[in-house]
């Protein structure tokens, strides 16, 4: 389904959608009132949707989406990115601006086609490829060989490639570049080096024999790369929770071991600024699963040592869930873990105290009063 308030973009969009073989579009409307009266009954997988609409606005009818049917994927698009942060808490699979062009849409159809287990129709199966990695660190891993880190011959090339392929697919304006990487240079250095960096990259990944293209737009003044002959371990990884299938036990197993796959935050140890959006993304989509399984975990008999685990890795990276904290405490304490305890405590009150400047809630103070004074009187026992 489409929901745009311009006509002509409407019937853009549908044109440059219809062209996709496994895209059919069920819905395009001017209107967000009369989509949100037809949703119910067409039931799209994929509501492509405009943020500024009149008498409703975009994430105004996210909501009301998202209430008849959970599963609907949603693509923003809009005029201006003011609102990117704000549309990947609705967990939006992609954010577009306008004017859409080929390439960057067709990097959202890609996206949104491997979610369904499908292909864009043009594009090669990513068995036997060349696998780029994204979790933590940026690194290669050819067909039947170990992850390699790559040797860039500066750090502007890696950050480059980096930001290249976060934007794989889409045209990449020349002046963007310089902006994000040479912000302190005039234009005629910074151009100088754009093309050097450029040269570099294609020459180090012919070295390498990594099959990835960075295609020059000369009329458009940019570069598009080009990844559609490798697989990228975030794209798999995303598609794989998509399809978990199967009997309750089957999917809690597969779940464990993608939820084992994040190795880290995407591209965590470059910590390039640009990267925030997607990293957090990925990272709320890591801690929502997690959250699942672990209270599957402790519903299953014998699984509270892993439910301990799961929730160990959640507190990394959420610190402040009183509730976890406190069901962590007594997992621990069930488990007969009093150092574990005793650790747990301290680290989520200096986490409050000390990080945020607040006081531990009731429910944890109380509880651990309470276990402390049991310990003592255990301690005290016959």
């Amino acid at each position: 389904m489409i929901v745009e308030n311009e006509l002509l973009a409407l019937l853009h969009m549908q044109q440059a959608l219809e062209e996709y073989e496994g895209i059919r579009v069920v819905g395009a409307f001017q209107n967000p009132v009369q989509a949100l009266k037809q949703f119910a009954d067409l039931q799209p997988d994929v509501v492509f949707l405009e943020i500024h609409l009149p008498e409703v606005s975009g994430f105004e009818a996210v909501e009301r989406m998202r209430s008849l049917c959970p599963d609907t994927e949603i693509v923003f698009v809009t005029t201006d990115d003011r609102h990117a942060l704000q549309a990947f808490e609705w967990n939006a699979v992609d954010y577009l601006l306008k004017p859409v062009l080929q390439p960057r849409l067709e990097k959202t159809v890609r996206r949104l086609l491997s979610l369904r287990g499908k292909q864009v129709q043009h594009t090669h199966s990513s068995e036997g490829t060349t696998r780029v990695l994204c979790f933590h660190s940026l690194r290669f891993q050819p067909v039947g060989m170990p992850p390699q880190v790559p040797k860039w011959r500066t750090s502007k090339a890696q950050e480059l490639f980096a930001y290249l392929l976060h934007r794989r697919g889409e045209l990449v304006r020349k002046g963007t570049l310089m902006e994000v990487l040479w912000p302190e240079l005039d234009e005629k250095r910074a151009m100088t080096q754009l093309y050097s960096t450029v040269y570099q990259i294609r020459k180090g990944l012919g070295k390498m024999e990594i099959d990835i293209q960075i295609k020059n737009s000369s009329i458009q003044e940019g570069y598009v790369l080009d990844a559609s002959r490798v697989s990228i371990d975030t794209e798999e990884w995303e598609r794989s929770l998509k399809q978990l299938s199967g009997s309750r036990f089957d999917m809690s197993e597969k779940l464990g071991q993608l939820l084992a796959f994040y190795e880290g935050d995407y591209l965590h140890d470059h910590m390039y600024v640009w990267a925030e959006n997607e990293r957090e993304r990925l990272r709320k989509l890591w801690v929502q699963h997690a959250r699942m399984l672990a209270r599957h975990y402790i519903e299953a008999d014998g699984r509270q040592a892993e439910a301990a685990e799961l929730y160990e890795r959640i507190q990394a990276v959420d610190p402040y869930d009183a509730e976890e904290g406190l069901t962590l405490l007594k997992l621990y304490d069930e488990n007969g873990r009093t150092h574990k305890v005793k650790d747990c405590y301290h680290r989520i009150t200096n986490a409050y105290t000390q990080e945020l400047g607040l006081e531990l809630p009731a429910p944890l103070v109380t509880w651990y009063a309470q276990w402390i004074h049991r310990q003592k009187e255990n301690h005290l026992a016959p």
